[in-house]
């Protein structure tokens, strides 16, 4: 495992009392400071100091972090104090990065999903506290359900996903990793907001090094009532166009989070997490036809239980897990608003998986990692008055990796992994069509697919820049969701097929080398290209869900930046840059070869200041303003929907008081009110506001 690489925090002191200034010298350095920040103070000192008070300003401007778990792909980390302002949820996270594409279907707390280099969001695994969300039975990863409140940082990786994840993928990986207790503390904050957001929550935790346990709790919810342009379905005919409020949108949530550790000798470890989640919302279709009495229920259970012991030879060591999440979604449709095929439809799955992995380092700059994983998912579909339909899928990987560092700062990693899929399913779908599996299978399959993969890296570093190359192939099989299952905008298609690709990426990266150099600059850069057969893309149907259904052939290529520069101590700039060339290249396809839903340009600029105070009531001052650009994508393979480009102006601030216990926060959304809608043609919120308090005890 790489380390991840930090640049120090960088402060300087204005003094104001003349006695305390040192040298000429000292003294007209910083009054040449003080002229370039005047402007910034000027915004965000909240009382004027007093004359024998001195200010400390600083940003946390570190350099671009490498992912720790595979530092040779590319890949990014969002860090807990990005994570803190209030009504963010995981996807606003998310969008700033390059390379990942976000969708959304509403308001505050509603559904959302991730992807990465144009892929789907059901081919980007996404792993909270190690377990993987969207397994076999849900699919894509539902952003709304992972609390930032108890999160510490957020690991997203580009390129295929490290060996901590359970499958190559194609899309990459994102880690989620919650928050350890370190020390006695405990917390408690409230959120309000417009259209209806609102929250409490609570943390409490004891321990240190050795033993340490936290747990949580968090209550919240929005009416998301807020209004948009109705076209009438005339867009081309303006006098129909009127002003309505989106109804039936409100979400409620109830989230409980445990984590706990414990030290086992010297290099010994055992951690546990768990978590029950329960939300409830409206369910909507088109905006043009919103629904009154659509409602659905998701219900979330998970824990999980790892340990690390030394085994008997020099630098080794053993990992084991074991992870069950159990998931009940109820849609309850009395008016048939939805088109479910039925007035109500459940849908159960569960996942239980156990994994093996061996770290071992038989020479000083040689170490191989093995593993093996196995899990079973199962997914039940029962609708009302109707046969319940059962599928399900067994799943085996082992896996094996080496990596070598050479004293020349080259770097070699190697992976291999052969994967094993079994499915079955029994019983008919609500929403059969004709040609869709819905009988017993024959025997009882633990193998039905063989998919291998493999991966191939090499990193050479230099006094400024790390040259990065790598190149795989990749394999996934269509999971239970997108073969069987059901949502609000999502039916499955039992003729699915594995899909598989290449994938290659070159990039240079700069960390700590540039900052010295040139004055608070690191760069990150990456060019890939991956090349795909049986892609599995989403199109939209005529009465406004989508369906996964296969391309014959697709290719997509993209240029990725991330940079960040810190001209002033206080002052920090990013800019986050995606191009996507997303191509069909099947043999037969429509005259439009873009693929759907993939947007070709997103930017997004940064500029964050901060201040600290010393004997001040106030400890610290922060402020930022973003924009996030993207620009318009396709919703049809043949190009005739088309979702406009669309951008969003945030503006967040915080205050720290009384020795940092407590933090008054607020974030401002869409200031433009520019309209925006996800790929389906939901309207999304215009401008908003979110207020948050946190009181703090150590």
């Amino acid at each position: 495992m790489g380390s991840q690489a930090s640049v120090d925090v960088q402060a300087f002191t204005i003094d104001r009392n003349p006695s305390t200034t040192g040298s000429m010298a000292t003294r007209a350095k910083r009054r040449r400071t003080w002229a370039r920040g005047a402007v910034f103070l000027a915004l965000v000192a909240p009382r004027k100091s007093r004359a024998d008070e001195p200010l400390e300003i600083e940003v946390r401007g570190d350099a671009i972090a490498i992912p720790p778990k595979e530092p040779s792909v590319a890949g990014g980390v969002i860090r807990r104090e990005r994570l803190n302002s209030p009504g963010l949820e995981a996807g606003d996270a998310l969008r700033t990065q390059p390379g990942v594409a976000v969708f959304e279907s509403g308001g505050y707390g509603s559904p959302a999903s991730a992807s990465v280099r144009g892929a789907t969001a059901a081919q980007t695994p996404v792993y909270l506290a190690g377990i993987r969300l969207n397994d076999d039975v849900g699919g894509a990863a539902d952003l709304s359900t992972i609390p930032l409140w108890f999160m510490n940082r957020i690991e997203i990786y580009r390129s295929n996903a490290p060996l901590a994840g359970d499958q190559l993928g194609i899309g990459g990986a994102i880690f989620f990793e919650p928050r350890r207790a370190n020390g006695a503390q405990a917390s408690a904050g409230a959120m309000a907001g417009s259209f209806g957001a609102r929250a409490i929550w609570g943390r409490a935790g004891i321990g240190n090094e050795s033993t340490s346990a936290l747990v949580g709790v968090r209550a919240d919810g929005a009416k998301n009532d807020y209004s948009y342009l109705n076209d009438g379905g005339t867009r081309f005919d303006r006098q129909h166009d009127h002003t309505s409020v989106f109804s039936n949108a409100d979400t409620r949530r109830l989230d409980v989070w445990a984590v706990g550790s414990m030290r086992l000798g010297a290099r010994g470890r055992v951690d546990l997490v768990a978590n029950d989640l329960e939300r409830s919302q409206g369910l909507q279709t088109f905006a043009l036809f919103p629904t009154t009495a659509a409602r659905a229920t998701f219900k979330r259970r998970l824990a999980a239980f790892t340990t690390q012991v030394p085994c008997a030879a020099v630098g080794c060591l053993v990992t084991s897990t074991t992870s069950i999440v159990s998931t009940r979604t109820e849609y309850d449709d009395p008016l048939r608003e939805v088109g479910l095929g039925a007035t109500r439809i459940d849908l159960d799955g569960t996942r239980l998986e156990d994994g093996l992995a061996l770290r071992w380092a038989p020479l000083r700059h040689f170490s191989v990692a093995p593993s093996i994983r196995a899990g079973i998912d199962r997914l039940t579909i029962g609708g009302q008055d109707r046969a319940a339909a059962r599928a399900r899928r067994v799943f085996s990987r082992a896996a094996l990796q080496g990596e070598w560092a050479g004293a020349s700062q080259i770097s070699l990693r190697a992976l291999a992994s052969a994967e094993c899929h079994g499915t079955a399913i029994e019983g008919p779908l609500p929403w059969s069509a004709p040609g869709d599996a819905t009988g017993p299978t024959s025997g009882n399959p633990t193998c039905t697919q063989f998919q291998p993969s493999a991966r191939a890296g090499v990193e050479v570093g230099s006094a400024l820049v790390t040259w990065l190359a790598t190149v795989g192939r990749y394999a996934r099989v269509p999971t239970l969701s997108e073969l069987y299952g059901v949502s609000g905008v999502v039916r499955g298609n039992t003729a699915l097929i594995p899909e598989s690709g290449l994938s290659i990426e070159v990039g240079a990266r700069s960390t700590r080398a540039l900052t010295q150099a040139l004055g608070g600059l690191s760069l990150d850069a990456f060019a890939f290209l991956r090349w795909s057969s049986d892609l599995i893309s989403y199109q939209r149907s005529a009465i406004g869900y989508v369906r996964p259904f296969n391309i014959g052939a697709a290719r997509v290529a993209g240029l990725e930046l991330e940079a960040s520069y810190t001209p002033l101590p206080f002052l920090l700039f990013e800019l986050g840059a995606t191009l996507l060339d997303p191509r069909d290249t099947s043999p037969v396809r429509p005259a439009n070869d873009l693929l759907p839903y993939q947007p070709r340009v997103v930017l997004t600029p940064r500029v964050e200041g901060r201040a600290r105070f010393r004997q001040s009531v106030i400890d610290s001052a922060q402020a930022s303003v973003s924009y996030f650009y993207e620009s318009s994508r396709y919703a049809d393979r043949a190009g005739l929907i088309v979702v406009p480009e669309q951008g969003s102006l945030d503006v967040t601030g915080e205050l720290r008081l009384f020795g940092e216990q407590l933090a008054l926060s607020v974030r401002l959304t869409n200031l433009l009110a520019q309209t925006r809608f996800d790929l389906i043609g939901y309207p999304l919120p215009g401008r908003a506001a979110y207020l948050a308090m946190e009181i703090e005890w150590r």
